[in-house]
């Protein structure tokens, strides 16, 4: 699907987990790190194959030198083993961590896309997504890592098997295919459990976020009851969800240690009657109950193996589907970067419904009144390009905005959301870019003054998500920062709507007072009367350019 910065290749469930094991140069590491973990296999199975050659050449005929030699070679498979997982372990974490981060990666840029997203996800979701769905899918490598190194150990022991007796090693081999092959069988149904409760987790998250965000508005409607109701509903339907994956998966693992103990029972059994029959000696059935103990593992692990893949496609559909997800702007011409206007140009805009473009100059404070609260947030989200755009709706110093696209257009209109988001540090840090000072003038018209001498300064924190601000504070400090951004044009959607008169009065003074060209989408009739132009798009038979105040 192409977006602004071109082709984007398709997100299918085995191109990410490509990306999770090869993706930033991370095969060759991953390639050594499966390679060490299988020599630690290697050496667990060693281990009692070792042991039962020390019983029958040095203890059994009471050979000293050849005990020593023996016991020497044990201690150096145990510290090949040991020093292998250690370095396998501290390399895997790597692979793993930045597998994860490139994931989070691709999802965030495809959240946050200026092209948007034909299906947004709710913040709940998008939640789940760049956390649960990346951390799972990103464990794909340990997957390969662990799943290679199993059938290592079981290569090792049924080599080692048929060497001491070739029925015992076929049954192993042969066990081990029927183990895989039942277990595949038994975990189909898994994959649309596990997307179920990954799809109902989403959305009880996404109606706690939601119902968080909107707290003061929920309390001021006395809508506690009804949303805690929704949120019971929506916690049921995750807790019923999580509870069915969950007595499937641990079902499946049961069923999985029961086939497998059953299967080395019966070899445990076999290995007994060679013994008692003189066809085995004594170390080589310490031999084989050791590699029987240490199969039990391995074999319930092979069990696992079907499980784990369907659990990590299911998250791995999840992110697929976001990142294919169609945009919601359609793309930009390549040949439209090269005619990107000045900063200070003048702006032509053709609100749907009114019948003519309105000029927008330089130094302009220009009073927009909407139909209704709806129809403001839609003007807001047209100027700042977030939804499709007409052609000739909106021309950035001569040229169509469909022709700049998303990013262009915002280069030089500033049109934040009526609801901006805070972030948790200082107040400078929502306020600019670093580096770059903060306007004297932007901090007078926005009545952030006495918000600085009651936090303390600039470099004062604001607590998670402005907690320590008013609602009127928090208005101020986004009204400073869209007039901070230093773009040619910038709108504002009823950027005063939760302080007193007095204060929304010196805003409107401070802002005629600014050079900036200013868009201001409200009904305040005190914001509309410091306006140099007012266009009334409730009443369309308007003058196109508005009328002077």
């Amino acid at each position: 699907m192409a977006t602004g910065t071109g082709a984007r290749p398709a997100a299918s469930a085995s191109a990410l987990f490509g990306v999770a094991l090869f993706g930033g140069g991370r095969g060759q590491r991953l390639a050594f790190t499966t390679v060490a973990f299988m020599v630690h296999e290697l050496g667990e199975a060693l281990v009692p194959i070792l042991i039962g050659v020390v019983i029958d050449r040095a203890l059994a005929p009471a050979d000293p030198s050849a005990l020593l030699g023996w016991l020497a070679a044990l201690a150096v498979v145990f510290v090949a083993l040991s020093l292998s997982y250690q370095w396998a372990s501290t390399a895997m974490v790597t692979v793993y961590g930045f597998g994860e981060h490139e994931l989070r990666q691709r999802a965030m840029t495809r959240l946050l896309d200026p092209h948007a997203l034909r299906r947004r996800p709710s913040p709940g979701e998008a939640l789940s997504l760049v956390s649960s769905d990346t951390y799972r899918v990103a464990g794909v490598s340990w997957s390969v890592v662990q799943q290679a190194s199993t059938i290592t150990a079981i290569l090792t022991a049924s080599t080692a098997l048929l060497v001491i007796s070739v029925p015992l090693g076929l049954g192993v081999i042969a066990g081990t295919v029927l183990v895989l092959v039942l277990m595949r069988r038994i975990s189909l149904p898994l994959e649309a459990r596990g997307l179920a409760e990954q799809h109902s987790a989403a959305r009880a998250s996404g109606v706690a976020t939601d119902m968080i965000t909107g707290l003061r508005v929920v309390i001021g409607m006395n809508a506690q009851g009804e949303a805690a109701r929704r949120y019971r509903a929506a916690s049921g339907a995750s807790r019923q969800g999580a509870i069915t994956a969950s007595r499937a998966v641990l079902g499946y693992a049961s069923l999985s240690l029961l086939v497998s103990g059953v299967f080395l029972a019966a070899l445990t059994t076999a290995s007994g009657y060679l013994a008692l029959d003189g066809r085995l000696t004594t170390g080589q059935l310490v031999t084989v109950l050791g590699l029987a103990q240490y199969l039990q593992g391995s074999l319930a692990h092979v069990g696992t193996f079907a499980a784990n893949w369907i659990h990590k496609r299911a998250s791995a559909r999840r992110l697929g589907e976001l990142i294919d997800e169609p945009p919601l702007i359609d793309p930009v011409p390549s040949s439209a970067d090269s005619a990107l206007p000045g900063r200070d140009g003048t702006f032509h805009w053709h609100p749907p419904g009114h019948r003519e473009p309105v000029e927008l100059r330089p130094g302009d404070l220009v009073g927009v009144i909407p139909r209704h609260p709806a129809h403001a947030r839609d003007l807001s989200d047209r100027l700042g390009y977030r939804v499709p755009l007409s052609r000739g709706e909106l021309r950035v110093g001569g040229v169509d905005a469909v022709d700049l696209g998303p990013d262009g257009v915002r280069a030089h209109i500033a049109a934040p959301p009526h609801h901006g988001a805070l972030f948790s540090g200082s107040l400078r840090a929502n306020l600019t870019a670093p580096g770059r000072p903060t306007d004297p003038a932007v901090i007078r018209a926005a009545m952030l003054d006495d918000v600085l001498a009651h936090l303390g300064g600039e470099q004062a924190d604001i607590g998670e998500h402005g907690r320590r601000l008013s609602g009127g504070q928090r208005q101020r400090l986004l009204l400073a920062r869209a007039l901070h951004t230093r773009a040619g044009l910038v709108a504002l959607d009823e950027p005063a709507t939760a302080v007193d008169p007095v204060t929304e009065q010196r805003i409107a003074d401070g802002l005629r007072g600014l050079p900036a060209t200013t868009l201001l989408i409200t009904t305040s009739q005190i914001l509309l009367s410091a306006c140099h132009r007012v266009i009334d798009l409730s009443d369309t038979r308007d003058a196109p350019n508005g009328t002077p105040r």
